[in-house]
């Protein structure tokens, strides 16, 4: 039986220090993330999404509150955690099949074991004629495919995304949203996933957080409801388009919370 509340965030708060200056970050941020479910984060620029995100996979401190996922305090990084950033961060000297078992190297284990699982990974996002391809040989799309699939090789409980497809032109990130929703599916994995993109957390989510300006806290927590596995046209829905305006207004009311202005 699937967790409920397998992520546990509890009045969580972050505020920087930098000699007298003190810059409040988040402020008090609570929610549950059941077992199995894709949550996109979203919010004004510079509200604190990514500093919630790395205080849940344990490489930034909380400054108070609690996280606690599948049932342990989060103290520092897991290795049932996966996580993807905005650069693939690739070794350019190794191949796409080569990158993909690095973190079993690191973890010491025996790379001729997880071979025929990254290599159906790989497979998956359209990349099984690219196995033995440098990164200098990929496109940036096909770049994050296999960050994507480096992050899975370990078969994580948790896999957690921080912008992962801003840097890309508008049609490869329309494509990787695609291959992200095939990819979960199959995989079923709890998801958080941070992005600036309205279209992009809608598309993929079954709830949307969104943050308030900073100091942010969460200012709504919307449900999708749209059934799986998600057909590429629900974007050109009025059902789609609505919710993404009553989302936008959300965020923009974000912006004038903090003082600032969505443009």
């Amino acid at each position: 039986m699937a967790d409920p509340r397998f992520i546990r965030v509890r009045d969580v708060a972050k505020t920087y220090v930098a000699g007298a200056t003190e810059v409040e970050a988040v402020a008090r941020v609570a929610f549950d993330v059941a077992e199995g479910q894709f949550v996109s984060i979203l919010g004004p620029s510079g509200c604190g999404k990514s500093t919630l995100l790395m205080m849940c996979a344990g490489l930034e401190p909380a400054s108070d509150g609690t996280i606690e996922i599948a049932g342990r305090p989060v103290v520092g990084p897991r290795r049932e955690f996966g996580l993807i950033f905005q650069d693939a961060t690739l070794l350019p000297w190794k191949s796409s099949l080569e990158n993909v078992l690095f973190p079993i190297r690191m973890m010491k284990r025996d790379p001729a074991q997880y071979r025929e699982r990254a290599e159906a990974l790989l497979g998956q996002v359209g990349l099984g004629d690219f196995l033995h391809k440098r990164p200098s040989e990929l496109s940036g799309g096909m770049r994050q495919r296999v960050a994507i699939c480096r992050a899975l090789i370990h078969d994580p409980e948790l896999l957690m995304m921080d912008e992962p497809f801003s840097a890309l032109d508008a049609i490869t990130r329309d494509e990787m949203n695609e291959a992200l929703a095939r990819i979960w599916e199959t995989q079923r994995k709890t998801g958080l996933f941070v992005t600036h993109s309205i279209r992009e957390a809608v598309f993929l989510a079954d709830r949307v957080l969104v943050m308030s300006g900073r100091p942010s806290t969460i200012a709504l927590d919307f449900q999708v409801r749209f059934a799986r596995p998600r057909d590429p046209a629900l974007v050109e829905t009025p059902e789609f388009a609505k919710i993404c305006a009553m989302l936008k207004r959300t965020i923009e009311a974000g912006y004038a919370r903090s003082g600032r202005s969505a443009a």
